[in-house]
């Protein structure tokens, strides 16, 4: 497959003003193509449970932060929300959603890239789609949607130092305050990005300082907007604690890994695994793992770019990916996982392939050329296996999907089977999915639960509610205690003592079924609940 894409020659006015617009229709049928496997692929014990109950508690009338506890920021839950609105609380509006922002987010990479790179345009969209396959992607989260609208506000950056109009710098201005609604620290620094920008720009050409008020205007009149909402609702000091205090104080207490963490154990050490162990299965693994590893060395590659290039024929968008580029990067390093690497990385790839395409070195042409190869690999690997993943859709009360992983499909069918729609359960510690995919409700302010990060209080507020309401089901993921020191280093409760929702779970319920380390746990009676008191 040939990923390189070079600028094109033609005859005629008219065909070379053609000739781009095709580019981007091929590109676009290409790139939707490649989507839509993974468009029926859902991951149970993803954060993108969280995101899709929470949207559904929007569309119910309650509003994020005062009636459901996220610390991510509330604009994907209610970019999500409006899906829901339009075509129904269904699978298929939460992928008709995901599918928009993975789409846009590909033909913004791609139309940046054709603005610096005159060989390998699609090469940087590759590197990242094949990267992306993890963790945080293929699902909604934050991290995507924050990507979409970020890459947006850069893209009409581009298009204003081509056509300057005040529309353009108002809406980027406007996009980078959506991402903040998203993600608050990138939307942040892409604002400062932009503005940064925008400042070096006006000194160059001499613009007026309304290029600097448009953009801002923009920003400020959508966090503006959004806490006048809050406001209204009597939302906004409990979205300053679930946004902000509460993320300071705890996030980093089981979120802090090494760099680059999960590079080697799931997906290094699982490839060599799937081929068997053979000794052609290191070369293979070899040459997918090529683009991992190089975003994982993007820092470096950059300060080594950086210090070789020539700042005399620097162009503005050159500088504009830069200040962007870093600010994206930076936004992501919260948690420096190989996943949320590559999700800061994305103008960062564009600027290191183009460094390598203007280098005359012949080690510049090899390496652009290894990794073209490797990237192709990566990607077409990943959709041969979501195409061979369930055969056979699973029925759930949103629509048909296809889950990732052994065992969670006996659970969504007990569920079907024993609870109706509306019914109370909960889902500890970790797996919201299944609120949304068995359509029940979640009694709860909390979509997760997990020690050193939840507080005791908030885990005591969830016992409360359980002895109250006397939920009848709780899908416990037993499991997860056992592996979450790969996930959340820090989750682990520092001694038995400190065990809230196990004991009471335990004396309060008995299992009814387990599968693969999710048990399906019933209230007891009164009864047995003295019984089992007595006895302990």
């Amino acid at each position: 497959m040939n990923v390189t894409a070079t600028s094109e020659t033609t005859n005629t006015p008219t065909q070379q003003a053609s000739a781009p617009w095709r580019s981007y229709l091929l590109f676009t049928l290409c790139a939707g193509f490649y989507l839509l496997p993974f468009m029926r692929v859902i991951f149970v014990t993803r954060d993108e449970g969280s995101f899709l109950y929470g949207a559904v508690r929007i569309v119910h009338g309650q509003v994020f932060a005062r009636d459901f506890f996220e610390v991510m920021g509330p604009g994907t839950f209610y970019w999500l929300a409006a899906f829901f609105k339009l075509f129904g609380v269904t699978f298929l509006a939460a992928r008709i959603c995901l599918f928009i922002s993975s789409l846009g987010t590909a033909l913004s990479i791609y139309f940046l890239s054709r603005q610096v790179c005159r060989e390998y345009q699609a090469l940087p969209c590759l590197i990242l789609v094949g990267t992306s396959v993890g963790a945080l992607w293929p699902g909604i989260s934050h991290h995507v949607d924050s990507n979409f609208f970020a890459l947006l506000s850069a893209v009409c950056m581009v298009i204003w130092n081509n056509k300057p109009r005040n529309s353009l710098l108002i809406a980027a201005g406007a996009l980078a305050g959506v991402t903040t609604c998203i993600f608050q620290p990138k939307g942040v620094l892409m604002f400062c990005a932009l503005l940064a920008w925008l400042w070096i720009q006006r000194r160059w050409t001499s613009a007026p300082l309304t290029v600097l008020a448009l953009p801002t205007g923009g920003y400020f009149a959508i966090i503006g907007l959004v806490l006048a909402y809050f406001w209204s609702q009597g939302a906004l000091d409990s979205l300053y604690y679930a946004n902000f205090a509460f993320p300071r104080q705890h996030y980093g207490a089981v979120n802090a890994v090494t760099y680059a963490y999960g590079i080697i154990m799931y997906y290094w050490a699982n490839w060599v695994m799937a081929f068997g162990w053979a000794k052609w299965s290191v070369a293979i693994a070899a040459i997918l793992i090529t683009p991992l590893l190089f975003v994982a060395a993007l820092p470096l590659l950059m300060l080594l770019v950086g210090i070789g290039y020539k700042w005399k024929s620097v162009t503005p968008e050159i500088v504009l990916y830069w200040l962007s580029g870093w600010a994206l990067w930076l936004s992501e390093f919260h948690r420096s996982d190989i996943w949320h690497l590559v999700f800061g990385s994305p103008l960062l790839i564009v600027l290191c392939i183009h460094a390598l395409t203007e280098s005359r070195r012949k080690l510049a042409n090899v390496a652009v050329q290894i990794l073209a190869i490797s990237a192709v690999c990566l990607a077409g690997f990943n959709c041969c296996v979501v195409l061979t993943m369930g055969t056979h859709p699973l029925a759930s009360r949103v629509g048909n999907v296809v889950m990732a992983g052994a065992g969670p499909d006996q659970v969504l069918r007990f569920l079907n089977e024993h609870t109706s729609p509306g019914e109370e359960i909960l889902s500890y510690p970790y797996c919201p999915t299944y609120y949304f995919l068995s359509s029940t409700t979640n009694p709860t302010r909390y979509s997760i639960l997990m020690y050193n990060y939840n507080t005791p209080s908030q885990f005591q507020e969830v016992v409360d509610i359980l002895d109250r309401r006397r939920v009848r089901y709780i899908i416990w993921e037993a499991a997860f205690a056992a592996n979450a020191a790969d996930g959340f280093p820090g989750s682990q409760p520092r001694s038995p003592n400190d065990l809230i929702m196990e004991p009471y779970l335990e004396s309060h319920y008995k299992q009814v079924e387990d599968d693969h380390g999710i048990r399906i746990m019933e209230r007891k009676g009164e009864g047995e609940t003295q019984a089992t008191s007595s006895s302990r």
